[in-house]
């Protein structure tokens, strides 16, 4: 009678080599998956910020052109009952540009103008938007300040004169500022930390 020899064969399992092999094999595969899991992560939150950047400059540059295009010629007084141009920069056309404009909304119908006083100031590389509740100003009226652009090296203004001559501040001097207080376009020039120079050039409703 012959014997099975399938009752004596035996079940062989993987030898402690092969099992080092594949467990540096999985874990390289590991390393290289969470590696590009990782630059996806990184690229993606890369992407947003920067479009999150570019909807805000956009945003305050839209503001800026909103304020700038309702501008009027309306002189205001200030806290020591002066008169102020319609239009006014900073001594070297960067400190803070202020002017007084039309459209100021006033859903809860209040008893007050439809015309604001608003300006924009540079400071420790931040953008500054500034507007105060009354045109004529009282000795304790105070401004209502809100930061609107951060991360900004520089901001220039400039203003095309009735000429068509680009100066880099207003008013200028001479008559010309009684009979033209406002320019017939502003040039607004931010270079950003992040994303270089920006330009935006505003044409004014200019009677002239």
């Amino acid at each position: 009678m012959k014997k099975n020899n399938n009752n004596y064969k035996f079940t062989h399992g993987f030898t402690l080599l092969e099992l080092l092999v594949a467990l540096s094999i999985f874990s390289i595969l590991s390393v290289m998956a969470y590696s590009g899991l990782q630059t996806v992560i990184t690229t993606k939150q890369s992407s947003q910020q920067a479009a999150e950047r570019i909807a805000e400059i956009q945003l305050v540059m839209l503001r800026i052109s909103n304020d700038l295009r309702q501008a009027v010629s309306r002189k205001v007084r200030d806290q020591y009952g002066d008169f102020l141009p319609a239009m006014q920069s900073g001594k070297n056309g960067d400190e803070i540009m202020a002017w007084t404009r039309a459209g100021y909304r006033n859903p809860a119908r209040l008893k007050r103008s439809n015309v604001q006083r608003v300006a924009y100031k540079y400071e420790q590389q931040k953008l500054i938007r500034m507007t105060w509740p009354v045109l004529d100003l009282a000795q304790d009226t105070e401004a209502m300040e809100s930061e609107v652009l951060l991360n900004i090296e520089s901001i220039e203004w400039r203003f095309l004169n009735n000429e068509d001559e680009w100066v880099s501040a207003w008013p200028e001097e001479g008559d010309n500022s009684e009979l033209f207080p406002i320019p017939k376009a502003v040039e607004l020039t931010m270079e950003l930390q992040d994303w270089g120079k920006i330009r935006r050039l505003i044409l004014l409703a200019n009677d002239a």
